[in-house]
């Protein structure tokens, strides 16, 4: 049993994709993410690897999600944005050519992970509306 975390970083109406390569699949596209450590909970577990995979830090902690995945173990998906206030380190997109800024009509959902469709068909729309 597989427990993981994405990190689902929010920009105005546009959200953070990592095109990856994997063996059996070929290139799919996800939230930055990766497994959660047994010593960590799963939105510990998003920051870190969104830290790793970006170099991004000190994003705002907006909210958790979690269901069960396709492993049999559970899945967490962890919305943060840069705060209002925090000293958030931009996302800098010439780090890796496989991190795009999307808005949801743009990510390609049959590309994905069938947990990373219902997350964005259920609950995305919530976070990437342009602030008033």
């Amino acid at each position: 049993m597989k427990h993981l975390a994405m990190a689902v970083v929010v920009k105005e109406d546009k959200v953070l994709i990592q095109k990856y390569y994997r063996a059996d699949r070929g290139t799919t596209f996800e939230f930055p993410g990766g497994k959660v450590h047994l010593d960590e909970t799963g939105t510990d577990a998003a920051v870190r690897e969104l830290a790793e995979k970006t170099g991004v830090v000190g994003l705002e902690h907006i909210a958790t999600y979690t269901k069960v995945n396709e492993l049999g173990g559970r899945i967490y998906f962890v919305i943060l944005r840069p705060g209002r206030d925090s000293d958030s380190k931009p996302v800098d997109l010439s780090l890796s050519s496989d991190l795009n800024w999307l808005s949801p009509d743009e990510i390609p959902q049959s590309e994905l992970f069938s947990a990373d469709r219902e997350f964005i068909n259920q609950y995305l729309s919530q976070y990437t509306l342009i602030p008033a």
